[in-house]
């Protein structure tokens, strides 16, 4: 009989697979393969996969696996006459690639907003953060950090 307190560790690697919840089941695989090869997988409730996917995308050691930035909720970015505002980020469903969800705007500071979804691609082309340290995202949208009208 196995001793309860004797813990064995398997080291798994993802396996670059992710099989969402089907019908009634709320259980997300994620297929990974043990350090000798054999096929295994990682299942996750709701609760778990959105406490995983979280940890993956906010990461702030430097130590971390995971140490790409990414778009910030809360934040306003501008790149090449755009502005990005930030408002959530998700994993897209299988590929589990991470998505910003907001709004952007395009050349004048009355441009309209329209919905918009970025990608880390997007990201790797060089977005610069405009957010007002004293307003945040509410210090003229429009403007870049340096058009804040209050003393700094």
């Amino acid at each position: 009989m196995t001793d309860p307190t004797t813990v064995t560790v398997i080291e798994l690697r993802w396996a670059k697979l992710v099989y969402p919840p089907v019908g009634d089941d709320s259980t997300t695989w994620v297929a990974c393969t043990t350090s000798d090869g054999q096929p295994a997988a990682l299942a996750l409730d709701d609760q778990d996969r959105v406490a995983l996917g979280s940890q993956l995308l906010h990461t702030n050691r430097e130590d971390d696996a995971v140490r790409d930035k990414f778009f910030e909720p809360g934040r306003l970015y501008f790149r090449g006459g755009v502005t990005f505002r930030c408002e959530g980020l998700a994993l897209t469903p299988r590929t589990t690639e991470p998505r910003a969800f907001g709004f952007q705007h395009h050349g004048r500071p009355h441009a309209s907003w329209a919905p918009a979804m970025l990608s880390r691609r997007a990201w790797k082309e060089g977005w610069e953060d405009i957010t007002c340290p004293a307003h945040g995202i509410e210090c003229a949208p429009h403007a870049r950090v340096d058009g804040c009208k209050d003393d700094r």
